[in-house]
This record gives C-alpha cells, sequence and structure tokens, in this order.
C-alpha cells in the first residue's frame, strides 16, 4: 500500500516537472517565433532614433578588458556613449580604461570608485553612478569578460521601435576549450540562460544575465535605479522583475549577432561562488511567482539525485531521476540546436554534461538552502537581504 502511494506520488511529481519544462520551451520557442516575425515585417533594418550609452563595470579585469574595448572599437555604429567606471580596482584596469578614453575622446567617459556601500550589493552602487552620468535614451550593459559582435548596439536598438519595450537581453556563449571543466561552462551557462529566456518568452520575466541587456533609461527612472531594488547579489534579475511590474514588456533577443561571449571560469571555487550567487538571487527572489517557480525545479532536482541510490530497492523511484534528465536535457539540446555552431561536437556530450549538471546544480542549491555565502569581488556575501522570506 505505501509503495503504490509513493509509486502515484513519484509520477504526478514527475509528470509535473516535465509538464513544466515543455512550458518553458514554448516560452523559448516564442522569443524567435517574435524575432521571425519581426524580420518579416523588416523592422530590424530599421533603427528607432534613441541615443545609446554602453556601460562596463570593471574590477581588476586588466586581462580580460583589451577584448571587450576591441570589440566595442568594431562596432557597425559608432554614435554611442562609452561609460567604462573601475570599483576598486588594484591591477591596470583604471589604466587601460583612461587610455581607452584618450584615444577616442569625449565619447569614451571613465569614472573610478573607491568607496563600498554595506547596503546593496557590490555592483549596484556602481551601477548608479555610472548610470547618472549616461547621457544615452537606452542604456546596454555588458561585463569586462566578454566580447560583443560588431553589429551588436545596431541590432539591439529597433526592439526598442515598440515603445512598450522598457527591457531587452541577448543570448550568450562560451568559446569550446579544452578540458571537462571549462566545456562544460559552456554548456552550462547557455542552458541557465534559456529558463531566463523562457518566463521572459511567456511574459512572466524574473531573471536575466547583465553581461547582455539594453534597458530604457525611462525605466530606471520609474524604478528609482539600482540602490531602490534593495541588497541583491542579481541586480540584473531584480531590475527586470522591477520592470515587469511596472508594466514595461522584456524581450529576448534570439539573433546570434547580438550574442555574446564570455569567458569560463579559471577555478572550480570560482565556478561554485558564481552559481551560489546566481542560485542565492533566485531562490531567494523577492517575487513570489519566480522564488516558487525556481525552487520548486531546483528542488525536485535534488530529490531526484537522491532518489538514485533508492531506486536500488524501489525502482518505480527511477521515474524522478528519469523526468529530470528528459527536462534538463530537452532544455540543453534546444540551446544547443538554436546557437550553437559545434553542434555534432554539442550533442555527442549532452547525456554526460546534462548528467552532472544535475548534480551539480543540486549541489549549489543545497548550499544555497543553508545560506552559504560566495565570495565575489573580494568579500563573502550573503545571498539574500537578512530580511528576505525564506
Amino acid at each position: 500500500m505505501i509503495q503504490e502511494i509513493l509509486l502515484y506520488i513519484s509520477v504526478i511529481f514527475a509528470g509535473s516537472i516535465v509538464v513544466t519544462h515543455l512550458v518553458c520551451l514554448v516560452g523559448v520557442l516564442m522569443n524567435r517565433v517574435r524575432d521571425v516575425g519581426r524580420a518579416g515585417r523588416r523592422i530590424s533594418i530599421k533603427t528607432p532614433p534613441l541615443s545609446v550609452s554602453v556601460i562596463v563595470v570593471a574590477k581588476d579585469e586588466e586581462k580580460n578588458l583589451p577584448p571587450l574595448l576591441a570589440s566595442l572599437e568594431s562596432q557597425s555604429a559608432q554614435n554611442f556613449q562609452i561609460i567604462l567606471a573601475s570599483d576598486r580596482s588594484k591591477d591596470g584596469t583604471l589604466a587601460l580604461m583612461r587610455a581607452f578614453a584618450k584615444k577616442h575622446g569625449s565619447r569614451v567617459k571613465v569614472l573610478e570608485n573607491t568607496e563600498e556601500v554595506d547596503h546593496l550589493g557590490p555592483k549596484q552602487f556602481v551601477l548608479d553612478i555610472a548610470t547618472g552620468v549616461a547621457q544615452g535614451q537606452l542604456l546596454i550593459f555588458t561585463d569586462a569578460d566578454c566580447t560583443v559582435p560588431a553589429r551588436w548596439v545596431e541590432n539591439l536598438k529597433p526592439y526598442f521601435l515598440d515603445p512598450r519595450v522598457g527591457v531587452v537581453f541577448g543570448q550568450i556563449s562560451l568559446r569550446r576549450e579544452t578540458g571537462f571543466f571549462k566545456n562544460f561552462q559552456a554548456f552550462d551557462q547557455p542552458l541557465i540562460h534559456q529558463y531566463n529566456s523562457a518566463t521572459a518568452g511567456l511574459g512572466m520575466p524574473g531573471s536575466c544575465f547583465g553581461n547582455n541587456l539594453a534597458v530604457r533609461r525611462d525605466v530606471l527612472e520609474q524604478i528609482g535605479g539600482f540602490r531602490n531594488l534593495g541588497y541583491t547579489l542579481t541586480e540584473d534579475a531584480a531590475l527586470t522583475t522591477a520592470a515587469a511590474k511596472q508594466g514595461w514588456k522584456v524581450r529576448v533577443s534570439t539573433r546570434t549577432d547580438t550574442m555574446i561571449q564570455t569567458v569560463a571560469q579559471e577555478h572550480w571555487r570560482n565556478f561554485i561562488n558564481q552559481h551560489l550567487r546566481w542560485n542565492g538571487g533566485a531562490f531567494y527572489h523577492e517575487d513570489f511567482a519566480t522564488r516558487f517557480a525556481y525552487r520548486y525545479i531546483t528542488l525536485y532536482l535534488i530529490c531526484s539525485v537522491l532518489a538514485v541510490p533508492a531506486a536500488v530497492f524501489l525502482p518505480f523511484l527511477f521515474v524522478l531521476p528519469a523526468a529530470s534528465f528528459i527536462s534538463v536535457g530537452l532544455m540543453a539540446f534546444l540551446a544547443g540546436i538554436l546557437y550553437r555552431r559545434d553542434k555534432s561536437w554539442y550533442l555527442l556530450r549532452l547525456v554526460p554534461y546534462t548528467c552532472f549538471f544535475l548534480v551539480f546544480y543540486s549541489f549549489v542549491t543545497v548550499l544555497s538552502i543553508f545560506r552559504v555565502p560566495p565570495r565575489w569581488k573580494g568579500k563573502r556575501w550573503q545571498a539574500a537581504h537578512r530580511d528576505a522570506s525564506v
């Protein structure tokens, strides 16, 4: 009798997670359908009359900054402002920024922040300073460890022809390298991004990566800037949710010519801290719907991983990890089909990388549940504000 009850619960639980991911797949595809529709109406070749400021906040990024600056120099459209903000850098980051500004004159503005604010996340304060001096009606954000394609600015602007669109975020990619660790990251980050794309595609945006993000200035002014979001380690996700609550549309660019490339973490410690920050931001998200959906999926992943050894004695429990593998695997498959150039290489590694993703993300979620603080920018940060609901 007990085994029959467990069987029914397991099947219902597994079925619900598969259905949830099928809905997510619809959200991802809706973004692509919207972009195809825009191209069909030839909207994508138009440029809205919006002035642009590209904003980069960096701390100790001397190694990564030159490729980004070179990619900004190579933009097809050059009529935009660049704001470079050094956040308490101790290496040559500030010197590189100043040399770039000297080369390009008044269109580049360099800021130096030497202050740390305890009641905000480490990036919020500096982002507010940068956006405060930016002159553009459209603010486009990326990170120092990224490179952007040649038509990045040009092809993000047309999304804002619709005056109801307040936020647009694009795809991300990582180079294929040698070794499991870095190649797994090239699988992992675009996969996570598809969950962000899915919720936005369904009209329920809850998260995004801020390294490929465009925002109307009106949105930031309406929500009171980054500092008004409250303490968060994922200010990009908080901004997206706040914009949607104010009635702005959040769109996703599926164009590969707006897809930025970022670099992999060098060490497992940094990789885990990175995911602790992302995971904590979603697990303790201030928006109830986002928080509930994220917890439901991640807690299911934990249960499915734990069910594997138990299934040796109760074989029907294999339905739980099977549902996890099918669900996450479908999201990963779609990410690969839509955005990977080396599709055959990617698909050959889909099974082992998906399995490792399930175990790794279960591990990180457990750390988030116990509020293990991530280390970021040289300091330990609490995963969520101490007043956040658990």
